[in-house]
C-alpha cells in the first residue's frame, strides 16, 4: 500500500471512530450511532462528487477546456477535474482562480445549508447526521484550500495563480512547448527501435538504442527530476553517440533527438524569453545534428535537426535550404509542420515576412507554441540574436 493510501485509511478510521463516539454521546443509542455514522460516510462521498462538480461547472462557465474528470474517493487515487487552459486566453489568472475556488466553495456552501437545516430537525439522530455531513463538507472544503496539504491541492494552485500569475502562465506555455517537442521526438524515432525491452534510464555502457528509448521515456512522461538530471543524461547519451563502437544509425537517431530537444529550447530562450545561450552550446547542437545528417542526409528528421542548428548559428539561408523540399502526405505530418515553422523563422530572419506567413499557414495549427515563436520573431525589431555574444576580453 502506498504512503498516500495508508494516510487515507488512517484518516478514515479516525474519522469514523470520532463520529461513533460523538453519535453515541448525543443519541445514547448504538443503532442510532451506526445510522448517523453511515450517513456521514455516505455524505463524505457525495461531498467529493459535489466538489468535483463545482470545478466542472465553473470550467464550463468560464470556457476552460476540460480534458479529464476523475472521481475516485476512498481508493487512494486523486479525484480531479483536469483542464487545459490556453496561455493566451483573456483574464486567464482570474479564470484559473475561480476554477480552483469552485470545488471548495461548493463544499462550504453545502456545509452552510446542512448546518442551517439542523435547526429545522426535531430528532437528535437527524441533527447528528446533518451535523456530521455539514462538518465533513466544511472540512473537505477547508482542507483543499490549505496550500501545504498536497502539491496538487486547490490551495496550492490558487497560491500560484494569485502570487505569480505571469510566471505561472509562462510555465504553462513552456509545458505546452515541451509537449510539442515530445511529439516531434516521437515522430523522429517512430519505427527506429523496439522499446519493449527498454529498462533503466541512460547509463554508461548501455546499448545506445535502449539508452535512447529510456531517455525519451523518462523525460517525455515526466519521470525526470530536474534540469541537472536531464543534462547529465543527455551528456551520457551524447557520449554513446560519439563512441566509435556505436552503430551509425543509432548515433544518427541520438544526434537528431538531442539536437531537436535542446535546439528547440535554445530557440525558445532566444526568441521568447530573450535569454540566448552561449555560442558553445549552439556548436554542441551543430555537432549533434551533423551526426544524423551525415548518415541520413535525405531524411526529413535529419534535415529538420540540421536546419535548426543552422538557425541557432544565425545562418538562415542554410536553414531555409534544408527544408525547401518538404512533402506533406509523404513525410510525417508533425515533422512537416515543424519544418514549415522553422522555414518561417528563417524567412523572418531574411526579411521575407509574406513567405513566413505562407509557411505558418502551411504548418496548420497543431504546433501552437512553436507558431508563437514564429510570431515573436516576426514582431521583433531587430530580429533577436540566436546566441549570446562572447564576453569581451579584459584589457
Amino acid at each position: 500500500m502506498t504512503t498516500p493510501r495508508r494516510r487515507l485509511v488512517v484518516a478514515s478510521i479516525l474519522l469514523v471512530l470520532e463520529a461513533v463516539f460523538f453519535a453515541l454521546f448525543v443519541t445514547e443509542s448504538v443503532a442510532g450511532a451506526i445510522v448517523a455514522v453511515g450517513f456521514t460516510c455516505l455524505a463524505l462521498w457525495l461531498h467529493v462528487v459535489l466538489h468535483e462538480c463545482g470545478h466542472l461547472v465553473v470550467a464550463k462557465l468560464l470556457r476552460l477546456q476540460v480534458i479529464a474528470v476523475r472521481i475516485a474517493p476512498f481508493t487512494g487515487w486523486r479525484s480531479e477535474v483536469s483542464v487545459r487552459p490556453a496561455p493566451s486566453a483573456t483574464a486567464l489568472p482570474l479564470r484559473m482562480v475561480l476554477f480552483y475556488l469552485g470545488g471548495p466553495l461548493t463544499n462550504l456552501c453545502t456545509a452552510t445549508v446542512l448546518g442551517a437545516a439542523t435547526a429545522l430537525m426535531g430528532t437528535p439522530l437527524t441533527r447528528v447526521a446533518l451535523i456530521g455531513a455539514a462538518l465533513a463538507a466544511a472540512l473537505l472544503g477547508l482542507v483543499n484550500l490549505v496550500p501545504w496539504t498536497s502539491p496538487h491541492s486547490d490551495g496550492r494552485n490558487l497560491l500560484r495563480w494569485l502570487s505569480a500569475p505571469t510566471a505561472t502562465t509562462a510555465a504553462l506555455r513552456a509545458a505546452y512547448y515541451q509537449e510539442e517537442i515530445n511529439r516531434t521526438l516521437r515522430t523522429i524515432t517512430h519505427g527506429e527501435f523496439d522499446d519493449g525491452h527498454a529498462g533503466d534510464p541512460v547509463l554508461d555502457g548501455n546499448d545506445p538504442r535502449l539508452a535512447l528509448v529510456a531517455f525519451q521515456r523518462r523525460w517525455s512522461t515526466g519521470h525526470g527530476h530536474s534540469t541537472a538530471d536531464l543534462i547529465a543524461d543527455a551528456e551520457r547519451l551524447a557520449a554513446l553517440a560519439r563512441a566509435d563502437s556505436t552503430d551509425p544509425r543509432a548515433a544518427a537517431a541520438i544526434g537528431q533527438v538531442l539536437s531537436v530537444q535542446f535546439g528547440l529550447w535554445y530557440l525558445y530562450a532566444a526568441v521568447v524569453t530573450r535569454s540566448p545561450v552561449a555560442h558553445r552550446e549552439v556548436l554542441e547542437i551543430w555537432e549533434l545534428a551533423q551526426l544524423g545528417y551525415h548518415v541520413q542526409p535525405h531524411r526529413l528528421s535529419a534535415r529538420v535537426a540540421m536546419s535548426l542548428a543552422h538557425l541557432l548559428n544565425q545562418r538562415p539561408e542554410h536553414a531555409r535550404s534544408l527544408v525547401l523540399d518538404v512533402q506533406p502526405g509523404i513525410d510525417p505530418a508533425d515533422l512537416c509542420s515543424v519544418a514549415f515553422l522553422l522555414r518561417a523563422i528563417a524567412e523572418c530572419h531574411l526579411g521575407n515576412h509574406a513567405d513566413a506567413d505562407a509557411h505558418v499557414r502551411a504548418a496548420g495549427g497543431n504546433f501552437r507554441q512553436l507558431t508563437q515563436v514564429v510570431a515573436a520573431t516576426q514582431a521583433a525589431d531587430p530580429v533577436p540574436p540566436m546566441f549570446a555574444p562572447a564576453p569581451m576580453a579584459a584589457t
